[in-house]
């Protein structure tokens, strides 16, 4: 692919804001629904990345150019590192330049590319976690404080140091699944986009 047709134009960017918007939104309206239970709230980053599948592989179709995923990456970070955990950020921009390489490397041509940079990708879905680890204490006085005392206690129960590794499993997992479900829903659009 040549580096002219390969560029960022401006409306490759205006595209990648209105599903960086689009993603973030989806992302943060299943992670309040769920989060009214605690075990639920737990299960967010799998059922993120089923749903979020869909948006990704279409995304990856509409601009289907080396720096789309960074900036799409960028994006979640910087909304999921609110409350000053910054890890948030680094996390998804580190995420953003695997899932970059890994379609880079299929020459944004190839559906199978896509969906194991989504399954890297996917993982941003468990960004707002990172408190957990990071900020627990304070996480789960706020939680308190909103959803009351019951909750948060069941909360802190189910949430050890490794619980971190276990919603970055489940993300892969959800990512996989949302992947190929997203790419059998935009098969006529991977078709049109020239990806096999």
């Amino acid at each position: 692919m040549s580096t002219k047709t390969n560029k960022l134009k401006t409306k490759d960017l205006i595209i990648a804001g209105a599903f960086a918007a689009l993603y973030v939104v989806v992302l943060f309206a299943v992670v309040t629904v769920m989060g009214f239970v605690p075990i639920l709230y737990l299960i967010a980053p799998f059922v993120n990345s089923v749903i979020l599948g869909c948006i990704y592989m279409m995304y990856v179709t509409k601009v289907p150019k080396t720096g789309a995923i960074l900036i799409l990456s960028v994006a979640v970070g910087l909304l999921t590192s609110t409350g000053g955990v910054w890890v948030s950020l680094i996390w998804c921009l580190t995420l953003g330049i695997v899932a970059e390489l890994i379609a880079r490397a299929g020459n944004h041509k190839s559906k199978k590319s896509y969906i194991l940079s989504y399954v890297v990708f996917a993982c941003s879905s468990m960004a707002p976690f990172w408190m957990l680890a990071y900020a627990k204490p304070a996480f789960i006085q706020s939680c308190e404080a909103y959803y009351g005392a019951d909750y948060a206690a069941t909360l802190d129960k189910f949430t050890p140091s490794w619980i971190i590794l276990v919603l970055i499993g489940i993300a892969m997992l959800g990512g996989l699944i949302g992947g190929l479900i997203g790419s059998k829903l935009l098969k006529k659009h991977f078709q049109k986009a020239g990806v096999v």
